[in-house]
This record gives C-alpha cells, sequence and structure tokens, in this order.
C-alpha cells in the first residue's frame, strides 16, 4: 500500500488478509492495512461494521480466525495483549474509580515493577502535560468528563506504547465539549507524536481528526485515504453515501450516444458526459448510471433557467439553509448560502454543475468517474 503520509513515515503496523468469524457470521473480512508511525488513523463506518473488532484483534482482545499481524515487523497475531506494548482506551475510560488519579496512572507502570521514584517521575511529567496536576489526588469518580478523558490518555501514554487504540471515546459526551475535547485530542496527539488509531460512527469526527480515514461496510474496507481524497472521490455508492451531511444527491439516470455524442438523461434534462465517454463505456452500464452531486454544489438559477423545483422544506442553520426539493417524484437536497430567503412552497430553478458531479455505474457501485464537466 503506498506511503502517503511522506517518504520519512516507517511502518508501524501491518494486517495482512486479517479475517474474524463468529460462528460463521464474518465479522471482518480479509482486511490488508499499513499503519505509519506517528500517524492518526480513523476507523469510519455504521454500527456493526467490523471496526472494533479489528481494534480488538489489533490489542490481542480477540484472535484473528485466519490472517496475520505484525507490529514493528514483529508477528503479533496470537502474542497476549500485555505483550503487545500497545494502550487502548475505551468508551467509557475504565478507570478505576475508587482510586485516585496519581494511583489510576501508576497502576500500569507498578505491574511493570518500575521504581517507585520513576514513577513518580513519569506521572509528574505527564500531569503537567496533560493539566492533571491539580487533581492528582482527586478521586477519578469525582471528575468531570474531559479530566476523565485526560486521565485515561494519560494512563495509556504513560507505558510509552508504540501504537495507542482508542475506541469511541467521545460518544457519551455532550455536543459543545465533545468539539473542545476533540480538537484537545488532536494537539496532544502533534505533540505527542505517537500513532493512534481511532474508532467512531461520527463522520464529522473521523474528517477533522484523521491525516487518514479507514470506511468499513459488513466487515470490508470500501475505502482509505486523506479526508479530502475519501469526500472528493468515493469510490463506490456506498462511500458517497456515507461521507457528507446532508449526503450526496444520487440519481439514476440513462446513458446514451447520439451522433457520437455521449449523454446521460434524466426526466428529459440531458448532460453531455463526452469527456469521460472512455470511462463510462469501459463499465458497460447495462443498467445505466448514478449521478452523484453534493447538496452544496447544487446551484439555484435565474427563474426559468435549469431545472424547476418544489421548495418542499427548508431547515435554517444560521449562515446556510438546507433546501429539500421536489422535482417530479424524485427528492434532492441542496445547501444555500448568506440569506438566500427561499421560501417553503417555492418553485425555483436549480442547475447540476458537471464539474462538481460524480458518475457510479448502477450494475457494480462502483464509481467510473468524478467531475464530469
Amino acid at each position: 500500500m503506498e506511503n502517503k503520509l511522506g517518504p520519512e513515515r516507517n511502518v508501524l503496523l501491518s494486517l495482512k488478509g486479517v479475517h474474524k468469524e463468529f460462528n460463521g457470521f464474518v465479522a471482518v473480512n480479509r482486511i490488508d492495512l499499513d499503519v505509519y508511525e506517528g500517524e492518526f488513523l480513523c476507523f469510519l463506518g455504521p454500527s456493526g461494521c467490523g471496526k472494533t473488532t479489528t481494534l480488538r484483534m489489533i490489542a490481542g482482545l480477540e484472535t484473528p480466525t485466519d490472517g496475520e499481524i505484525y507490529l514493528k515487523g514483529q508477528r503479533i497475531t496470537h502474542m497476549p495483549p500485555q505483550q503487545r506494548n500497545i494502550g487502548f482506551v475505551f468508551q467509557n475510560y475504565a478507570l478505576f474509580w475508587h482510586m485516585t488519579v496519581y494511583d489510576n496512572l501508576a497502576f500500569g507502570l507498578r505491574i511493570r515493577r518500575l521504581s517507585p521514584k520513576e514513577i513518580d517521575r513519569r506521572i509528574r511529567e505527564v500531569a503537567e502535560r496533560f493539566e492533571l496536576t491539580d487533581v492528582l489526588r482527586k478521586k477519578a469518580t469525582y471528575l468531570d468528563l474531559s479530566s476523565m478523558q485526560r486521565v485515561a490518555l494519560a494512563r495509556a501514554i504513560l507505558i510509552e506504547p508504540y501504537l495507542l487504540l482508542l475506541d469511541e471515546p467521545l460518544n457519551n459526551i455532550r455536543p459543545g465539549l465533545r468539539e473542545l475535547m476533540r480538537a484537545d485530542l488532536k494537539r496532544m496527539q502533534r505533540d505527542l507524536g505517537c500513532t493512534m488509531i481511532y474508532v467512531t460512527h461520527d463522520q464529522e469526527e473521523a474528517m477533522t481528526l484523521g491525516d487518514r480515514i479507514l470506511v468499513m461496510n459488513e466487515g470490508r474496507v470500501e475505502q482509505i485515504g486523506s479526508p479530502l481524497e475519501i469526500y472528493q472521490q468515493p469510490v463506490n455508492l456506498f462511500v458517497a453515501g456515507f461521507i457528507g451531511r446532508p449526503p450526496m444527491n444520487l440519481i439514476p439516470v440513462q446513458y446514451e450516444v447520439t451522433a457520437e455524442q455521449a449523454w446521460v438523461v434524466w426526466k428529459g434534462y440531458r448532460w453531455s458526459v463526452n469527456s469521460v465517454k472512455e470511462q463510462v463505456e469501459k463499465s458497460k452500464p447495462e443498467r445505466g448510471l448514478v449521478l452523484g452531486i453534493r447538496p452544496e454544489h447544487v446551484r439555484l438559477s435565474p427563474e426559468g433557467l435549469g431545472i424547476p423545483a418544489l421548495v418542499e422544506v427548508v431547515q435554517p442553520l444560521g449562515r446556510k439553509d438546507i433546501l429539500v426539493l421536489k422535482i417530479e417524484d424524485t427528492l434532492l437536497q441542496a445547501v444555500v448560502y448568506g440569506g438566500a430567503k427561499v421560501r417553503e412552497g417555492a418553485i425555483i430553478w436549480v442547475e447540476v454543475p458537471l464539474r462538481d458531479a460524480h458518475l457510479f455505474s448502477a450494475d457494480t457501485g462502483r464509481a467510473v468517474a468524478h467531475g464530469i464537466g
């Protein structure tokens, strides 16, 4: 797999054909993955897609049915968790609630039989970095959520792991605080230079945190790439529909060629796709194509131009509005900015700029072309 994070990055973790079944149910399906030193990688996908199971196999809490896992070039597939030098932060933080913050931080170091002097030195250093000095003697059960997260992270980092795994650690935190903690986590990861794999079902979280995102569905890797790559060049209909809020509009269209001119056709409207004719015909679209356009790329047109649409719903969000539009029997979403003053029940005209559009095969769901204008 190509290293897109720079030539200086070395592979830290490798999954080779990793597969997991539970009583015949395939939870993780033949994953190949390289994770690079210093990378912040997000596993993103709907609930039950295999993200956490993959994380648990990396940690050693689950054993693969098939395939191999390597850490720093060493095969660790069947190695016990305590021998892998991997940190794990759970969704509920898994702190020892009856212990002080100091004792929570010291726990893993005492198991490793470090001297009390060395333990104290490390705790003082990490407490200062994570802004925990003032709560070291406080019991964990009395901490606020932000402090709980920092204690869980600090405890995992204190053992100096090769890799830190985080399983939806912000999932139960209220909006507002969650955004602040997300920014704090990204800053910590950058400052420490540690390698993190972060599991989430929240695409906004993955887009803002990850150097790369691995999108999973039904145990398979659908796509892996930078947030911009995932957003601008989705490899299939699943990724196109899963990434983006509101999601991408997906319109079934027919492909036609007349007088050597290539078109996609929908409800009497035609768009020229000559620029991607070769890619389209190579995909052999027997059942037609799907035209994808993100709501923010749908443009308002002057009256009488473009496609007429009935405004069914206006969702005001301050600096922008989300419109639900009805074109005959099809609903589309559009995002308009700057107080466009569109009213529910009105007829407006919209256009679909091909430079921002995507084509997918209706047969396979795979992307055929991006930016077809």
